[in-house]
């Protein structure tokens, strides 16, 4: 049986020095294909996810964008009951504007820190509805119980991650002179 570890000693230098067993055994053709492949995949993920993200995204604000735009918005009954004190229709308008302006932003890759900052501005307003008006969005004031509207809400900690995944990929730092 051979050691698993070779050991010199001396009273000026210890030495341990692993010893790997030899592996006489030839590649498996089919792990080797498993190896290829999963490497192909890593790399075209890396290179194209960032890509993949930016256009989903870009493509549900400039849809719900455009769905505001053509009051053809189911959120506006929402919008209606939580911001009472704003104008419905006007405000409806003026968001689907500024979400198909995000949406190009992102799709385009034009002006992405502003449009970032945008997107937060947006997202910032719709957790605000949620501390305007709770009982909309949670069953009997219980966080964890969501309505239909509070699913809506908070499915956009979702598209925060994703803007914040785009803005640490896609947005260079600014340069001093």
């Amino acid at each position: 049986m051979k050691p698993i570890v070779k050991t010199t000693l001396t009273t000026v230098n210890t030495t341990v020095v692993p010893i790997h067993p030899r592996l006489d055994v030839k590649p498996d053709t089919f792990v080797s294909l498993v190896f290829q492949l999963d490497e192909s995949l890593l790399t075209f993920l890396h290179r194209w996810s960032i890509t993949a993200l930016r256009l989903a995204l870009g493509s549900v604000f400039l849809w719900f964008g455009a769905l505001k735009i053509f009051s053809n918005s189911p959120i506006a009954a929402l919008i209606r009951e939580t911001y009472t004190f704003l104008p419905t229709t006007i405000f409806v308008f003026v968001l689907g504007v500024w979400e198909m302006l995000i949406g190009i932003g992102i799709i385009l890759k034009r002006a992405l820190r502003v449009v970032l900052i945008l997107l937060t501005v947006h997202l910032v307003g719709t957790f605000t509805s949620i501390w305007l008006n709770p009982h909309v969005f949670f069953v009997q004031g219980f966080p964890f119980c969501l309505t239909f509207d509070g699913e809506f809400v908070m499915k956009n900690l979702v598209l925060i991650t994703a803007a914040l995944v785009i803005g640490g990929h896609e947005v260079r730092p600014l340069r001093r002179r």
